[in-house]
């Protein structure tokens, strides 16, 4: 089976692949496609094409060779492709690559490959989900904005460039807005619509649900995970947040729920920040 796996940038999508990769007839790869190969296709047809075709040359190379392409560190799918250490940006960067990775399984003809893209495959969900299973990892939104605020990425500065590649209202919005956090509420409101409107309930996966089933939710993508049970730790709360920064943003999210609401109470929001500030 080939399956589509999506989620807002820093929710945990990386840690999905990584879990499930500890199952036996599933392989997960993070981000092992250039997005900029997939704009300019014509879309839909000619898109569909590209991703069905490289889900075949992974599955073949997997069975025949035991390897696929995706973005690793030390030879594998590692849970967070950010490195901890502030670069002289003050931003993390990411610490992985796309290379060969040797998966060491024993895989049968029908065993679960996964591709996970963020922002590309969010853009993209109306065609994919009319050929593939699709899944999307959300997290809370506050944890997820103070996240995007650390790391070397464009969605620090507020774009998205492979999700507006996609969707033209997308890039209008984020184009008519000049402020950097406001930017950031947009996208994250894009996120969160779209698998709202788009996704069955139960194929949209709450990091913090996550983190406290060591991975047991993920059933819904392979039943084998029904078995795992890793000791997870939330990351929702980090040192690496001053209070201003925590407060700051909670009241941009606290203003507008509507953002989230779909998935989060207002609540969830709030109980976060008054951890952090405690």
């Amino acid at each position: 089976m080939d399956i589509i796996l999506t989620g807002i940038a820093r929710s945990g999508t990386t840690l999905t692949c990584f879990l499930l990769n500890k199952l036996p007839q599933a392989v997960a790869l993070h981000e092992p496609m250039n997005p900029a190969d997939l704009v300019g296709l014509g879309y839909p047809e000619q898109y569909l094409e590209r991703v069905t075709a490289f889900f075949s040359t992974q599955r073949s190379s997997l069975l025949e060779a035991g390897t696929a392409i995706s973005k690793a560190r030390d030879g594998r799918v590692p849970e967070n492709p950010f490195g901890v250490a502030v670069g002289e940006s003050g931003l993390r960067a990411s610490t992985v690559g796309s290379e060969s990775v040797a998966f060491g399984k024993e895989l049968q003809t029908g065993f679960r490959l996964v591709v996970k893209h963020p922002n590309v495959f969010t853009a993209t969900l109306p065609a994919l989900l009319t050929r593939f299973p699709c899944f999307a990892v959300i997290r809370n939104p506050l944890a997820v904005l103070l996240s995007w605020q650390t790391i070397q990425a464009p969605v620090n500065r507020g774009r998205l460039p492979f999700g507006e590649a996609f969707d033209p209202a997308l890039e209008a919005a984020l184009a008519d807005e000049s402020d950097r956090v406001a930017r950031q509420l947009v996208i994250l409101r894009w996120y969160f619509s779209r698998y709202a409107s788009m996704l069955p309930r139960d194929h949209v996966l709450r990091y913090e649900e996550i983190v406290a089933s060591g991975g047991r939710v993920l059933a819904v993508i392979d039943p084998d995970a029904a078995s795992l049970g890793e000791p997870l730790e939330s990351r929702n709360r980090s040192a690496l947040y001053d209070a201003d920064l925590v407060n700051g943003l909670a009241e941009r999210l606290l203003a507008d729920e509507g953002i989230y609401d779909a998935f989060y109470p207002r609540s969830a929001v709030e109980s976060l920040r008054d951890e952090w500030l405690g």
